[in-house]
């Protein structure tokens, strides 16, 4: 599953790199089915991981990774027709975050502490956005750097791929990871909801309702696992992007 995620997200990205040299947008409307595919992934990955913490750690330091890159590769290489501001490790993160505030309010009675913990990262998540946001309203006011500094520091639920909605879908993909129906369910509501209830258009420009075929691979999965690809992720993610910016920039 993860395989043809990530085969899929090289299709999103192609078009994204190099859409003005007539790449198809049928390439971007395949790529609507990764970001659910690794929240799905993400939900089972945190279950089964015997270190939450390590997990976590290992999404935010992806998170930076990446957003250092989003932000030095364009100065370094400027391309107009490409705005690089891709870093699903946010939204993952915020997914496994919420995941995690989840079992501490569940398990509250037998765990206090972790009770607490989540009561702090939800704090954390609400007051960054908040702060980030009030940041954003007074950029005119604010060095330029400063600013990047913050958007690289942290993920917020209005900056993140997806927003809030994705955010939520991997929470309920944990809540309901005995339940695949439900998950399915879940699914193809936040996949119309993504749609803004208007189905004008729903060929071209309005292609996040793609993200309802997702539910054909998470009906199929069989909750074994398969081939070991731990890191693969974490390190194919960046350079996939790096080595398409560039190609784009210099056939440009």
């Amino acid at each position: 599953m993860k395989v043809i995620g990530i085969i899929l997200m090289v299709f999103d990205h192609v078009h994204q790199m190099f859409y003005f040299k007539g790449i198809p947008i049928w390439f971007s409307m395949l790529g609507r089915l990764v970001a659910p595919i690794f929240l799905f992934l993400s939900a089972e990955g945190f279950h089964y991981t015997h270190n939450k913490l390590a997990y976590i750690r290992n999404l935010l330091v992806g998170f930076w990774i990446m957003g250092v890159i989003d932000l030095a590769l364009p100065m370094a290489l400027p391309h107009e027709p490409v705005t690089l501001i891709n870093n699903i490790f946010g939204t993952l993160l915020l997914g496994v975050l919420a995941m995690y505030c989840y079992d501490g309010f569940r398990n509250w009675r037998q765990n206090k502490k972790q009770g607490w913990i989540a009561v702090g990262v939800l704090a954390l998540i609400f007051g960054y956005t908040a702060f980030f946001m009030q940041l954003f309203n007074n950029i005119e006011h604010l060095n330029i750097n400063v600013f990047r500094f913050f958007s690289i520091l942290f993920p917020t639920l209005l900056t993140n791929e997806g927003g809030p909605t994705l955010v939520l879908l991997a929470l309920f993909f944990y809540i309901f990871r005995e339940k695949r129906t439900f998950q399915i369910v879940t699914l193809l509501v936040f996949s119309l909801i993504s749609t803004g209830f208007n189905f004008t258009g729903l060929f071209s420009s309005n292609i996040q309702w793609m993200s309802a075929f997702t539910a054909i691979l998470i009906a199929l999965y069989s909750g074994k696992e398969g081939k070991k690809m731990k890191w693969f992720f974490y390190y194919f993610y960046p350079i996939h992007i790096v080595i398409l910016y560039v190609l784009s920039a210099l056939l440009a």
